[in-house]
Protein backbone atom coordinates (compact mmCIF):
# COMPACT_ATOMS: atom_id res chain seq x y z
CA UNK A 1 0.00 0.00 0.00
CA UNK A 2 1.14 3.72 -0.89
CA UNK A 3 2.29 5.06 2.40
CA UNK A 4 3.36 8.51 0.91
CA UNK A 5 0.13 9.85 2.42
CA UNK A 6 1.73 9.28 5.30
CA UNK A 7 3.72 12.66 6.04
CA UNK A 8 3.94 14.17 9.67
CA UNK A 9 2.64 17.04 7.68
CA UNK A 10 -0.43 14.82 6.05
CA UNK A 11 -1.33 13.03 9.26
CA UNK A 12 -1.60 16.67 11.11
CA UNK A 13 -3.12 18.75 8.37
CA UNK A 14 -6.01 15.95 7.54
CA UNK A 15 -6.21 15.19 11.57
CA UNK A 16 -6.65 19.31 12.11
CA UNK A 17 -9.85 19.50 9.76
CA UNK A 18 -11.38 16.05 11.21
CA UNK A 19 -12.06 17.83 14.46
CA UNK A 20 -15.14 17.91 16.17
CA UNK A 21 -16.16 20.44 18.87
CA UNK A 22 -19.01 17.97 19.54
CA UNK A 23 -16.81 15.40 20.34
CA UNK A 24 -15.71 16.55 23.49
CA UNK A 25 -19.30 17.65 25.37
CA UNK A 26 -20.07 14.01 24.18
CA UNK A 27 -17.13 12.51 25.88
CA UNK A 28 -18.05 13.98 29.30
CA UNK A 29 -21.62 12.50 29.17
CA UNK A 30 -20.51 8.80 28.84
CA UNK A 31 -20.04 6.14 31.31
CA UNK A 32 -17.35 5.26 32.47
CA UNK A 33 -15.44 7.50 30.16
CA UNK A 34 -11.82 6.88 29.55
CA UNK A 35 -9.34 9.35 27.71
CA UNK A 36 -5.95 8.26 25.43
CA UNK A 37 -3.10 10.71 23.77
CA UNK A 38 -2.07 9.17 20.02
CA UNK A 39 1.14 11.23 19.92
CA UNK A 40 2.74 11.31 16.68
CA UNK A 41 6.20 12.87 16.08
CA UNK A 42 9.82 11.70 14.06
CA UNK A 43 11.78 9.57 14.72
CA UNK A 44 14.49 7.93 12.74
CA UNK A 45 13.03 10.20 10.10
CA UNK A 46 9.75 8.91 9.88
CA UNK A 47 6.36 9.75 11.36
CA UNK A 48 6.07 7.25 14.50
CA UNK A 49 3.49 6.85 16.79
CA UNK A 50 3.77 6.41 20.57
CA UNK A 51 3.13 3.63 22.37
CA UNK A 52 3.36 2.23 26.11
CA UNK A 53 2.92 -1.47 27.38
CA UNK A 54 0.75 -1.59 30.60
CA UNK A 55 2.59 -2.36 33.53
CA UNK A 56 1.37 -6.38 34.32
CA UNK A 57 0.14 -5.53 37.24
CA UNK A 58 -2.46 -2.87 36.34
CA UNK A 59 -6.36 -4.02 37.46
CA UNK A 60 -7.01 -3.38 33.44
CA UNK A 61 -5.52 -4.61 30.08
CA UNK A 62 -1.99 -5.11 32.56
CA UNK A 63 0.44 -6.04 30.04
CA UNK A 64 -1.18 -4.47 26.76
CA UNK A 65 0.05 -2.30 24.25
CA UNK A 66 -1.71 1.02 24.46
CA UNK A 67 -1.56 4.78 24.47
CA UNK A 68 -1.07 6.76 27.21
CA UNK A 69 -4.50 7.74 28.99
CA UNK A 70 -7.12 6.48 31.69
CA UNK A 71 -10.20 7.18 33.21
CA UNK A 72 -11.52 10.34 33.39
CA UNK A 73 -11.52 12.18 36.75
CA UNK A 74 -14.18 14.35 38.59
CA UNK A 75 -11.79 16.99 38.98
CA UNK A 76 -10.72 16.71 35.22
CA UNK A 77 -11.97 19.68 33.34
CA UNK A 78 -12.53 17.75 29.99
CA UNK A 79 -11.87 14.18 28.71
CA UNK A 80 -8.84 15.92 26.63
CA UNK A 81 -7.21 17.35 30.23
CA UNK A 82 -7.87 13.67 31.09
CA UNK A 83 -5.75 12.69 28.29
CA UNK A 84 -3.14 15.18 29.08
CA UNK A 85 -3.17 14.94 32.62
CA UNK A 86 -2.74 10.55 32.43
CA UNK A 87 -0.01 10.95 29.55
CA UNK A 88 1.89 13.69 32.16
CA UNK A 89 1.48 11.09 35.30
CA UNK A 90 2.65 7.91 32.91
CA UNK A 91 5.46 9.38 30.97
CA UNK A 92 6.33 12.59 32.32
CA UNK A 93 5.37 15.04 29.16
CA UNK A 94 3.99 18.06 30.22
CA UNK A 95 1.11 19.23 28.13
CA UNK A 96 3.23 22.03 26.81
CA UNK A 97 5.28 19.29 24.96
CA UNK A 98 2.06 18.28 23.07
CA UNK A 99 -0.20 19.96 20.24
CA UNK A 100 -3.32 18.30 20.51
CA UNK A 101 -5.08 18.25 16.73
CA UNK A 102 -8.34 16.51 16.78
CA UNK A 103 -10.74 14.59 19.66
CA UNK A 104 -12.13 11.58 17.55
CA UNK A 105 -14.85 9.31 17.91
CA UNK A 106 -14.74 6.41 21.25
CA UNK A 107 -14.17 3.17 20.69
CA UNK A 108 -15.21 0.31 23.55
CA UNK A 109 -12.68 -2.20 25.18
CA UNK A 110 -13.57 -5.30 26.29
CA UNK A 111 -13.70 -4.13 29.90
CA UNK A 112 -16.51 -2.12 29.65
CA UNK A 113 -14.61 1.44 29.08
CA UNK A 114 -15.51 3.86 26.24
CA UNK A 115 -12.22 5.57 25.17
CA UNK A 116 -11.54 8.73 23.41
CA UNK A 117 -9.05 9.28 22.10
CA UNK A 118 -6.86 12.67 21.27
CA UNK A 119 -4.45 13.19 18.10
CA UNK A 120 -1.75 15.46 18.60
CA UNK A 121 2.15 15.70 18.19
CA UNK A 122 4.81 15.57 20.85
CA UNK A 123 8.18 17.43 20.40
CA UNK A 124 10.45 14.77 18.45
CA UNK A 125 13.01 15.23 21.38
CA UNK A 126 10.58 14.98 23.80
CA UNK A 127 12.33 13.58 27.63
CA UNK A 128 10.07 10.46 28.72
CA UNK A 129 10.29 9.68 32.35
CA UNK A 130 7.81 6.56 32.68
CA UNK A 131 6.24 5.75 36.23
CA UNK A 132 7.20 2.19 36.44
CA UNK A 133 3.91 1.55 38.61
CA UNK A 134 2.20 1.97 35.38
CA UNK A 135 4.51 1.84 32.26
CA UNK A 136 6.49 -1.69 31.68
CA UNK A 137 7.85 -0.32 28.33
CA UNK A 138 7.72 2.42 25.65
CA UNK A 139 8.02 2.33 21.93
CA UNK A 140 7.99 4.85 18.74
CA UNK A 141 5.90 2.73 16.40
CA UNK A 142 6.43 3.92 12.54
CA UNK A 143 3.42 4.83 11.14
CA UNK A 144 3.87 2.77 8.18
CA UNK A 145 4.06 -0.31 10.63
CA UNK A 146 -0.33 0.43 10.51
CA UNK A 147 -0.39 0.50 6.74
CA UNK A 148 2.05 -2.18 5.42
CA UNK A 149 -0.15 -5.54 5.15
CA UNK A 150 2.74 -7.68 5.95
CA UNK A 151 1.74 -5.88 9.96
CA UNK A 152 -1.85 -6.91 9.92
CA UNK A 153 -3.20 -9.70 11.56
CA UNK A 154 -6.35 -11.31 12.37
CA UNK A 155 -6.89 -12.16 16.31
CA UNK A 156 -9.64 -14.64 17.48
CA UNK A 157 -10.64 -13.59 21.33
CA UNK A 158 -13.01 -16.25 22.90
CA UNK A 159 -14.46 -14.43 26.29
CA UNK A 160 -17.77 -15.91 27.93
CA UNK A 161 -18.73 -18.09 25.09
CA UNK A 162 -18.58 -15.57 22.33
CA UNK A 163 -15.83 -16.19 19.67
CA UNK A 164 -14.86 -12.42 18.12
CA UNK A 165 -12.21 -11.60 15.47
CA UNK A 166 -10.51 -8.30 15.56
CA UNK A 167 -7.60 -6.99 13.42
CA UNK A 168 -4.13 -6.71 15.46
CA UNK A 169 -0.85 -5.54 14.31
CA UNK A 170 2.69 -6.75 14.39
CA UNK A 171 5.79 -4.72 15.16
CA UNK A 172 8.73 -6.71 16.03
CA UNK A 173 8.01 -8.82 19.30
CA UNK A 174 5.22 -6.77 20.02
CA UNK A 175 1.03 -7.22 18.58
CA UNK A 176 -1.01 -4.51 19.04
CA UNK A 177 -4.44 -5.51 19.86
CA UNK A 178 -7.77 -4.64 20.87
CA UNK A 179 -9.16 -1.01 21.54
CA UNK A 180 -5.50 0.45 20.71
CA UNK A 181 -5.38 -1.17 17.63
CA UNK A 182 -8.73 0.10 16.40
CA UNK A 183 -7.96 3.69 17.50
CA UNK A 184 -4.47 3.66 15.13
CA UNK A 185 -6.71 1.99 12.47
CA UNK A 186 -9.51 4.66 12.55
CA UNK A 187 -7.40 7.21 12.37
CA UNK A 188 -4.86 5.82 9.38
CA UNK A 189 -8.30 5.43 7.45
CA UNK A 190 -9.16 9.04 8.57
CA UNK A 191 -5.57 10.02 7.05
CA UNK A 192 -5.79 7.39 3.79
CA UNK A 193 -9.39 8.43 2.38
CA UNK A 194 -8.76 11.82 2.63
CA UNK A 195 -9.47 13.79 -0.75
Amino acid sequence: MNTSKLTIQRLETTLRSHSDPKIEQDALGSSPPAAVSLLFSIANGEPCVLMIKRAANMRHHGGEWAFPGGKIDDTDESAMAAALRETREELGIDSSEIDIWCGMKPVDTSSGFEVWPYAGRVTDEVRLTPEAGEVAEVVNIPVRVFVDDISKRTITIIRNGSRREMVAYAYEDRIIWGASAWIIANTIDIVMNAA
